[in-house]
C-alpha cells in the first residue's frame, strides 16, 4: 500500500491507479473487476482480512484508473469510525441513500483524497507566553472584567451599560439591521422587545402591574442571546435599583440553578429546596417549636383535633406526636414553601422568584425546569421570573412543554459592544490611577510599570471607541452581541504574546492595524490555529470527504448577503429553499448543511426561531453583521488567511507536504527570532494557498459547468492579498525588530 500521511488513519482514499503499482494489488483488483463485468456489478471490493480496497467498476465519466478507491486500514475502522462506516456501507445508505455513489468513485475533485497539513507537524499545539505585562492584566481582568457582583455598588452604578436597545452607528450593519432585534418568529409569539433604560423599561412596568394587581400567580420570561446580560440584568433591577413598587410589596428570592442536582431524578426535588432556602429570609426553620407550629398553623389545629384530643400537654406521648407532626411538615419541602408564601402574604407582601442559569441545562433538564417553575407558581401563587435562550423557548414550545400555559415574555436586547468595554476601561484606569498600594493590588512593582499599563489601556479604550478601528470593528461584528464572548476576546488580546505593549505604549497616537488584532483574538495563547479551539470559524474548511467544496462557505455568505440587500427590512429567507438553490447549483447540498450548522453556532448566520445547530426545524435564516465582517473582510485579510491555511484539509499531496515543512520551518525561526525570514515565509505560504483555491476553483466551475454569473473569489481574494503583502512587508522592514504578525 502507498505510504501518504492518511495512511495512519483507519481509512483513506487512493487512487486505483496508483494501488494498480503493487503487482499483488494489481492482480487481485483486476480478478474483481473481470468478476464484477461478468455479474454486471457496479463495485468491487479485494481484502486480505485486514485491510479493505472498495472501488468503482464502471464509471461512466471517468476512467475507473483514475478514480479513488476507499481504503481502510484496519478492520478497527468498524469500530471506532463506526457512524462513518455504517453511513457509507449500512443497508439504508446504500439503498436510499446511495452512499456507495457518492463516497467511491465519485466524479469530481473533491472526492479525491483530503489531507489535513496540521496532523503531520509536530509543533502544532504549541504554546504561545503571554506578554511581560500579562500576570498584572490577567489580575486585573479576573476582577473587572468578568460578571459585575450583585453585591459591589460602585461597579454596578459605573460599569453596567443601560442602552440596551438604543441602538448607535456601532451596533448596526451596512443594510442598518440592528445586531440582536427580535425575530419574526418571536414577534409572533407575542414576545416583547423592551428598551434598558435606567429603571427596567417596559419589563419593570409589567412586574409592577403584577404585583399592584396582586396577579402574581404567574410566569415570566426573560429572553436574551448569550452572554446578552440577563442574569446582571435581573440582578440589577431587583437587588440594586429596587423599585420602590417592589421593595415595599414584594420579597424577591434568586434562585440559582447550578446549584441544583444535575440529574433529573433530583432536579425537582433541588429546586424546591433552593426555593425553600430562598424566602426563608427570617430562618424560621432554624427557630423552636412555638415558631414552626405557627408556621403550620393550619394542618396542626387539624392535628390537635383528629390526634391529639383527649392527650394530656405535659404527657410525653403528646409532645412526641409533636416532634413527630413538626418532623413530619419540616421535610415536606413544597409545603413548607406554601406556609412560607402565605405568611408573606399576611404581611402584606407578595413573592417574586428567579430561577436564574435554567439555559445552561441540557435541554432535557430545562424541560424539568419549567415544568417545576410553572409548578411553584401555581401552588405558592407567586411570580416566577426565568431567563434563558431564545432556542430553548422554541425547543421546549414544540415539544409541547408550554401547551398548558403561555407565559409573557421579554426581551432583553445586548448592549452596544464597545460601550461596555469602553465602561470597564475607564472604571479599571481610575482604579490604577488612584490606588495607594498598585503592587499589593495588582502586583504592579515599579513606576515604570504602572505608567505603561494605564498608557496601554488608555489606547485600548480610545480605539474601542473609534468606529474605524481595527479593534472596536472585531469586537462588535465578531461577538455578536456576546458581552461575556467579547469580554474573553479582549481579556486574551491584552494578555497575548503577539500583542506587543511597549511598541504601543511609545507612540502616544498609537493605532492598532488589523494583523495586530484578529491574530491575538483567534490564537491568544498558541502558535497555530485550529478552528476547534477558536470562536472564529474557518471558511475555507472541507466539512465532508464525499463530496466539499473550500468555497462553499463563502457562496453562502454571499447567497445570504445578497437576500439581506433585496429584503433590507429583515434579511431572513426561508432555510430550506437557500439549501436547495445552493445544491440545484454547486451539487453540495451536505456541504451547506454542515456549513450552517458552524455559522449558526459561531454566530454568522441567525435563525428567526434561533435554533444554533442546523436541522429540519430552522425556518428562517439571515446574515449577521459577523457574517458580513467575515465575507467582506476577514476573509480577506492576510493574517487571517496565513493562520486557516494549515487548518484546512486540502486536495494536493504535494503542497500538503510543503505546507507541513513550511511549518515547521516557521516554528524554528520563531525561536530563533528570525523574524524577517518568517515574514517571507508566511506570505509565500498564503500566495501558495491562494493559487490552490484558485485552482480548485477553476475546477469545479469546469467540472459543475458553472455559469459565468457565478461569483469567482479566488482572483479576489489574490487582488487584495497583492496589495497587502506590500503593506506588509513596507511595516515589517521598519520595525522587523519589534512587530507581531
Amino acid at each position: 500500500m502507498p505510504k501518504t500521511p492518511n495512511s495512519k488513519n483507519n481509512y483513506q482514499k487512493i487512487l486505483v491507479e496508483k494501488l494498480l503499482s503493487d503487482p499483488n494489488t494489481k492482480d487481485a483488483i483486476l480478478q474483481v473487476k473481470e468478476y464484477c463485468e461478468d455479474l454486471g456489478c457496479s463495485y468491487g471490493a479485494i481484502s486480505n482480512g485486514r485491510k479493505w480496497i472498495f472501488f468503482h467498476v464502471s464509471p461512466r465519466d471517468k476512467p475507473w484508473k483514475k478514480l479513488p478507491a476507499f481504503v481502510i486500514n484496519d478492520i478497527i475502522f468498524f469500530k471506532d469510525d463506526y457512524t462513518t462506516a455504517k453511513n457509507l456501507f449500512g443497508y439504508e445508505s446504500i439503498v436510499n441513500d446511495h452512499s456507495l455513489r457518492k463516497y467511491i468513485g465519485h466524479v469530481g475533485s473533491t472526492n479525491d483524497e483530503v489531507f489535513y497539513p496540521k496532523n503531520s507537524i509536530i509543533p502544532y499545539n504549541s504554546p504561545v507566553n503571554s506578554n511581560k505585562y500579562a500576570h498584572i492584566l490577567l489580575s486585573l481582568s479576573r476582577k473587572y472584567l468578568g460578571t459585575i457582583p450583585i453585591n459591589d455598588n460602585e461597579f454596578m452604578s459605573k460599569c453596567y451599560v443601560t442602552n440596551k436597545g438604543h441602538y448607535d452607528d456601532l451596533q448596526r450593519n451596512v443594510q442598518g439591521l440592528v445586531f440582536d432585534s427580535l425575530t419574526p418568529y418571536f414577534e409572533g409569539q407575542g414576545v416583547i422587545d423592551f428598551s434598558d433604560d435606567k429603571k427596567g423599561g417596559a419589563f419593570a412596568l409589567k412586574i409592577q402591574e403584577i404585583i399592584k394587581n396582586e396577579n402574581l400567580d404567574n410566569v415570566m420570561i426573560l429572553f436574551g442571546g448569550r452572554g446578552s446580560g440577563k442574569s446582571t440584568f435581573l440582578k440589577r433591577f431587583f437587588y440594586y435599583i429596587k423599585p420602590a413598587e417592589i421593595e415595599r410589596y414584594a420579597q424577591v428570592s434568586l434562585v440559582d440553578l447550578l446549584k441544583s442536582a444535575q440529574e433529573h431524578e433530583e432536579l425537582t426535588k433541588g429546586i424546591w429546596e433552593e426555593v425553600r432556602d430562598s424566602i426563608d429570609t427570617k430562618k424560621v426553620l432554624l427557630q423552636g417549636r412555638k415558631e414552626l407550629l405557627e408556621l403550620y398553623s393550619d394542618k396542626y389545629e387539624l392535628y390537635k383535633k383528629q390526634i391529639l384530643e383527649g392527650l394530656s400537654e405535659d404527657s410525653v406521648d403528646f409532645q412526641r406526636r409533636v416532634t413527630d407532626f413538626i418532623i413530619e411538615k419540616t421535610t415536606d419541602v413544597k409545603y413548607t414553601c406554601e406556609r412560607l408564601s402565605f405568611k408573606l402574604k399576611m404581611e402584606g407582601r407578595g413573592l417574586i422568584i428567579i430561577l436564574d442559569n435554567l439555559d445552561q441545562f441540557p435541554p432535557d433538564l430545562q424541560d424539568v425546569c419549567f415544568l417545576t417553575a410553572t409548578e411553584i407558581a401555581k401552588r405558592l401563587g407567586c411570580l416566577v421570573i426565568i431567563s434563558m435562550w431564545e432556542e430553548r423557548f422554541y425547543r421546549i414550545k414544540t415539544k409541547g412543554v408550554l401547551d398548558a400555559y403561555n407565559p409573557p415574555g421579554f426581551h432583553l436586547a445586548s448592549p452596544v459592544i464597545p460601550n461596555v468595554i469602553i465602561k470597564r476601561l475607564h472604571y479599571i484606569l481610575g482604579i490604577l490611577k488612584h490606588s495607594p498600594d498598585s503592587e499589593t493590588d495588582f502586583r504592579i512593582k515599579t513606576d515604570y510599570e504602572l505608567d505603561d499599563i494605564i498608557a496601554f489601556l488608555e489606547i485600548c479604550k480610545r480605539e474601542t471607541g473609534r468606529q474605524d478601528s481595527a479593534l472596536s470593528k472585531f469586537l462588535r461584528y465578531s461577538t455578536h452581541g456576546d458581552v461575556r464572548l467579547a469580554l474573553e476576546f479582549f481579556k486574551g488580546f491584552i494578555t497575548s504574546g503577539y500583542t506587543n505593549i511597549n511598541e504601543a505604549v511609545s507612540h502616544a497616537s498609537w493605532k492598532f492595524q488589523s494583523h495586530q488584532v484578529i491574530k491575538p483574538m483567534m490564537i491568544p495563547d498558541r502558535f497555530f490555529y485550529d478552528e476547534r479551539l477558536s470562536n472564529i470559524p474557518n471558511v475555507f474548511q472541507i466539512r465532508n470527504e464525499s463530496n466539499s467544496s473550500h468555497l462553499s462557505g463563502l457562496r453562502l455568505l454571499d447567497m445570504l448577503n445578497n437576500k439581506s440587500n433585496d429584503n433590507p427590512s429583515s434579511g431572513f429567507v426561508d432555510a430550506k429553499h437557500l439549501i436547495q438553490k445552493f445544491d440545484d447549483t454547486f451539487n453540495r447540498k451536505e456541504d451547506a448543511e454542515k456549513y450552517l450548522s458552524i455559522f449558526l453556532s459561531r454566530g454568522l448566520v441567525e435563525s428567526s426561531n434561533r435554533i444554533e445547530d442546523y436541522n429540519e426545524t430552522v425556518d428562517q435564516i439571515r446574515i449577521t453583521a459577523f457574517g458580513k465582517y467575515v465575507i467582506e473582510n476577514l476573509c480577506l485579510d492576510f493574517t487571517y488567511l496565513d493562520l486557516v491555511s494549515l487548518d484546512c484539509g486540502i486536495f494536493d499531496e504535494s503542497l500538503h507536504h510543503r505546507f507541513v515543512r513550511d511549518a515547521s520551518e516557521e516554528y524554528n525561526l520563531y525561536v530563533s527570532g528570525n523574524f524577517m525570514d518568517r515574514i517571507e515565509l508566511r506570505l509565500n505560504r498564503v500566495d501558495m494557498f491562494i493559487n490552490y483555491l484558485i485552482k480548485q476553483e477553476e475546477k469545479e466551475f469546469s467540472e459543475l459547468d458553472l455559469s459565468g454569473e457565478i461569483k469567482r473569489y479566488g482572483s479576489r481574494i489574490y487582488e487584495h492579498f497583492d496589495e497587502q503583502k506590500i503593506v506588509v512587508m513596507k511595516s515589517a522592514k521598519k520595525k522587523f525588530s519589534h512587530v507581531s504578525f
